[in-house]
């Protein structure tokens, strides 16, 4: 096993327990690697705002991969250095798509979510109590509409979809999957995470080549169906104990659970 330099690893359900909240021994690991030189990096799909404060000094990280890969992030400057959207055109086309769909969507853009009025209020009262009631809260924004609000800004980032149930979202995949530059996901049996021609994996390879390292001294760790491209591109990758199978058939090694601090576990045996 070659050097490992950089480190991407997914946040839910991977380095963020089910409170969402980073274990103290990951915190430790991760100050471990910041004094070892080595790149720790948080790669979700939360945009930027949902990377809270608590996160990115937990990590010790400079940098946060955010939205699937859309757009990586300097945290000293708060400032893009890579960027992949969805321009204007093919935006209005995949929304109009979808919306012969039983599904309600949002559009992520600059760092933050921006759903229709009625949706926010339904995500919000559908979640009440969770901690995905305040997350909505911080990262989600309301607007009048979609098509309206892509207009105006031009682009975005990532195309967020829920579907009624798993058919649905089959027959969203198949409708949209001719669409030339785009690349789209799920983390969740039934959403579709559409986005530009990014994804983790590749933005992650970009931060290597812009760090002067190599994809053979990048590890990747995660527990979900948009991680398993990022698990697939990186030279050493780690499933978490309570990660999906499709997951854990792609990785080199299975670790303990968010719950047990599996992220710090797998850096400790491999990297530390």
């Amino acid at each position: 096993m070659n050097k490992i330099r950089l480190i991407g690893i997914d946040l839910d359900g991977t380095a963020l327990n089910s409170e969402k909240k980073l274990t103290e021994k990951n915190i430790e690991v991760f100050k471990r690697c910041r004094e070892n030189g080595i790149y720790v990096v948080p790669v979700t799909g939360r945009p930027y705002s949902g990377i809270y404060d608590e996160y990115k000094l937990g990590f010790n990280c400079d940098y946060t991969i955010n939205t699937n890969g859309a757009a990586v992030m300097d945290v000293k400057s708060g400032k893009r250095i890579i960027s992949h959207t969805i321009d204007k055109d093919k935006s209005l086309e995949l929304i109009k798509i979808i919306r012969d769909f039983d599904c309600y969507f949002g559009v992520f853009h600059d760092g933050y979510g921006y759903f229709e009025k009625d949706i926010l209020e339904y995500e919000l009262k559908k979640h009440s109590g969770t901690p995905l009631y305040d997350y909505i809260l911080k990262v989600r924004k309301p607007i009048e509409n979609q098509e309206e609000f892509i207009e105006s800004i031009g682009f975005c980032d990532n195309i967020y979809v829920i579907a009624k149930n798993t058919d649905v979202r089959c027959a969203i995949c198949k409708a949209i999957d001719n669409i030339s530059g785009i690349l789209f996901t799920s983390s969740e049996d039934i959403d579709v995470e559409i986005g530009g021609n990014c994804s983790k994996g590749a933005t992650l390879l970009e931060l290597a080549e812009h760090l002067n390292i190599k994809p053979n001294e990048v590890m990747a760790i995660g527990d979900s169906g948009n991680d398993v491209n990022m698990l697939k591109s990186a030279g050493f990758s780690v499933a978490m104990e309570n990660a999906s199978d499709e997951v854990k058939a792609v990785s080199d090694y299975i670790t303990k659970s968010c719950e047990d601090s599996g992220v710090a576990h797998a850096i400790e045996k491999f990297v530390l």
